[in-house]
C-alpha cells in the first residue's frame, strides 16, 4: 500500500506565533504563505526565487525571506514545514530533514515526500471545514469543497443559531434537547424563505 493511501488521523492546529517554513516562492507557496498569514503563524520562505507577492510580505515585515537553496539549517525553529516546490529533490531533501527533526510537512502535490497533507478548506466564519484525500485526489477534493461550500448556512441562520445556543444555556436546555430545536429552526427558515 502505497503512503498516501494509508488512514490519516485529522487535525487542526493553532499555529499562531509559530514558525512555519515554506520551501519554494512560486504560486502555490504563495498561496500557502497567505494562508499561513491567517492563521497568525511566523512564516519563514526559503527560495531561490520569489513570487511578487513574497517580495511584498517582505517588505511590509509580515514573513522573513532567506533568498538560496534549501540547507538542513532552514528547519530550526520550524513546527511545520511547507515544501512547494516542483522539483521531487528538493522535496526528499526537506522531507528528510523534517522527519530527522520529528517536525510534520506538507510536500504539495508530492505526497510520497509528506506526513502531513492539506484539504480543501471551506471557511465560513464560525466554520472551518477541511476535506482531504490524503493527496490522492485533489481535484476531487477540490469539487467535495465547493458542493459544502453552496450548502452552508447563510449569516442570518448562524446568528439566529448563537442567540438559540445562548439561550439554551441560560436556561440550561440538555444537549440532547438542543438539536431537535436547531433542526426546528432551519425548518422554519426555509420555509419562509421558499418562494410561493
Amino acid at each position: 500500500m502505497e503512503a498516501f493511501e494509508t488512514e490519516v488521523f485529522p487535525i487542526f492546529l493553532r499555529l499562531e506565533g509559530r514558525t512555519v517554513l515554506v520551501v519554494g516562492g512560486g504560486e502555490i507557496a504563495t498561496r500557502k504563505v497567505t494562508d499561513l498569514l491567517v492563521a497568525k503563524a511566523r512564516v519563514k520562505v526559503v527560495t531561490k526565487e520569489a513570487s511578487e507577492t513574497i517580495t511584498a510580505l517582505v517588505a511590509e515585515g509580515k514573513i522573513e525571506l532567506a533568498l538560496h537553496a534549501f540547507e538542513p539549517t532552514d528547519v530550526d525553529g520550524a513546527w511545520f514545514i511547507i515544501s512547494a516546490t516542483n522539483d521531487s529533490a528538493v522535496n526528499g531533501e526537506v522531507s528528510k530533514m523534517a522527519e530527522a527533526r520529528r517536525i510534520f510537512i506538507c510536500s504539495v502535490d508530492d505526497p510520497e515526500h509528506a506526513s502531513a497533507y492539506f484539504g480543501g478548506i471551506v471557511r465560513r466564519p464560525p466554520f472551518l471545514i477541511s476535506i482531504s484525500s490524503s493527496g490522492a485526489l485533489p481535484a476531487m477534493t477540490r469539487l467535495l469543497r465547493q458542493v459544502i461550500e453552496s450548502v452552508i448556512p447563510e449569516d442570518a441562520l448562524i446568528d439566529d443559531a448563537r442567540e438559540l445556543r445562548a439561550s439554551w444555556k441560560k436556561n440550561n436546555v440538555p444537549m440532547g434537547a438542543r438539536f431537535p430545536e436547531l433542526v426546528k429552526l432551519i425548518a422554519a427558515r426555509a420555509e419562509k424563505e421558499t418562494p410561493r
